[in-house]
């Protein structure tokens, strides 16, 4: 149950930080002079728009603290760092790895994909304020003496890491401190494993039943979810009611993710009558 969405790249590029970039290698008078050129490794130059750009693709939560502090070096010393890597791979032709350029034909297939959605199908979808307002006057149940529990998680890669965390559980070790040490998901990481609220039906059903019958202070077991193996600390219980104000652009992007969903089934039904689509159905049995 992710805490965030995206891929954690700040995280990343701190993990350059070892590598100690160096900021001034010369031509540090006309630079300091520029109003786009934030460094420059070897030729190759970082630009204020390059490093925007950088801080935009990071999950919002996390844009703060990339700002904050030494947030902002540290990104930029993540940026030269990856340049310096990059230098070196092309010197040693890893570009021309075969199974790099799978990589990278997928990756540029999922980008045009990504693009061709949003400006064909997401930038067409409009919400209102009165459809959300509908909605929320048709569903009172979802708004009004809600129960919601707030949980807290620590996310694992292998089964036996979590059998042994729930271990250390067991034996009265600080949920939120574990949790910020080793979860693998890095944003609720940041939050000594704090996920947020949630009402009943926005758990997976893997986990809703169990959850709603925990007690505030509880730890669950070790359930195997699509992000790792996940365990879970119930901290609050509550029963709370929430005017449309304060739901509003919630529902908001709930409902437009709704009509998204519809019109890219509509949209891919419509382009499957004009291509020819088959699958070998025994060889996919073969699969393991």
């Amino acid at each position: 149950m992710k805490a965030g969405s995206g891929k954690n790249l700040f995280s990343g590029l701190l993990s350059f930080a070892f590598l100690a970039a160096t900021f001034g290698c010369g031509g540090t008078d006309d630079m300091a002079k520029s109003s786009q050129v934030l460094a420059r490794v070897g030729k190759k130059e970082i630009t204020i728009n390059s490093f925007e750009r950088q801080l935009s693709n990071l999950p919002e939560s996390v844009q703060k603290l990339a700002v904050a502090g030494k947030g902002k070096q540290a990104l930029l010393e993540g940026m030269i760092n990856r340049e310096i890597l990059y230098s070196d791979a092309v010197k040693k032709d890893l570009e021309k790895d075969p199974e790099l350029q799978r990589k990278l034909d997928d990756i540029k297939k999922e980008l045009i994909v990504t693009t061709y959605l949003q400006r064909e199908v997401l930038n067409k979808i409009t919400v209102e304020d009165k459809d959300a307002q509908e909605y929320y006057k048709a569903h009172p149940d979802e708004f009004k003496n809600r129960e919601e529990v707030r949980l807290s998680q620590i996310v694992l890669s292998d089964k036996k890491e979590a059998d042994d965390m729930l271990g250390k559980l067991k034996g009265k070790k600080d949920f939120a401190e574990l949790a910020a040490r080793y979860s693998t998901d890095k944003i609720s990481a940041l939050r000594r494993g704090d996920a947020g609220y949630f009402i009943k039906n926005q758990l997976p059903d893997e986990v809703r039943e169990d959850i709603f019958r925990m007690k505030a202070g509880e730890i669950s077991g070790v359930y195997k979810m699509s992000g790792g193996y996940e365990i879970y600390k119930v901290t609050d219980r509550r029963t709370i009611s929430y005017s449309f104000e304060q739901v509003k652009e919630g529902l908001k992007n709930r409902l437009k993710n709704e009509k998204f969903q519809e019109s890219l089934k509509k949209r891919i039904d419509d382009l499957k009558k004009d291509i020819k689509v088959q699958v070998n159905e025994n060889l996919l049995e073969k699969i393991n």
